[in-house]
């Protein structure tokens, strides 16, 4: 049985993954050049990852109404090269549950090298409990199915990151693309 707290602690392997790179970058509040990750790009807030993907989005995406929505896990970027990060966790009418963890990075971040390594974690940490990562070719930068959490891992440019993660139903895979599409992939 999948629990949000799998996904939670894949969640913080890939963030601790993905970081490196330079620390030039403006001061939180502060609008970057275009083309500089220094920004946050406009409609995406990663310190509200419920207000990104709010209840009725999520009550689309899934199929199903969503009773719940709460927001945790939140870490806002100090303006250095730490990340901002947040998650919103669902609770479907049903009792199933769903979340959706964003990051956004004040320096470009989604090199081949972080991508790789954060693959590689959660790969290592499913195959400890019997499932397998599948790569979805054509969805951001880089992107990746965990069919045993119903669970996609999105790298969208180079500074932002999603992990989606749905009640199991036979559609949860390619429902989650059509949400990471939305988001940017």
């Amino acid at each position: 049985m999948k629990t949000l707290s799998f996904t939670t602690f894949i969640a913080g392997s890939l963030m601790l993954a993905g970081c490196g790179g330079s620390t030039d970058s403006a001061k939180p509040g502060e609008q970057a050049e275009a083309g500089s990750a220094a920004a946050e790009p406009k409609g995406w807030n990663a310190a509200d990852a419920c207000s990104v993907v709010d209840k009725a989005k999520m009550a689309a995406t899934a199929g199903k109404p969503v009773s719940e929505a709460t927001l945790g896990l939140v870490h806002e970027s100090s303006g250095g090269s730490d990340a901002t990060t947040s998650e919103c966790s669902y609770i479907m009418e049903d009792g199933s549950r769903a979340s959706v963890m964003l990051r956004w990075s004040p320096i470009d971040d989604n090199t081949p090298e972080a991508m790789a390594a954060a693959r590689d974690t959660s790969k290592q940490t499913i195959e400890a409990f019997g499932g397998t990562i599948e790569t979805v070719e054509g969805l951001g930068k880089s992107a990746f199915w965990i069919g045993k959490t119903d669970t996609m891992n999105v790298f969208i440019g180079d500074d932002k990151f999603a992990i989606i993660t749905l009640p199991s139903d036979p559609a949860s895979k390619e429902q989650a693309t059509a949400l990471a599409r939305e988001l940017g992939a």
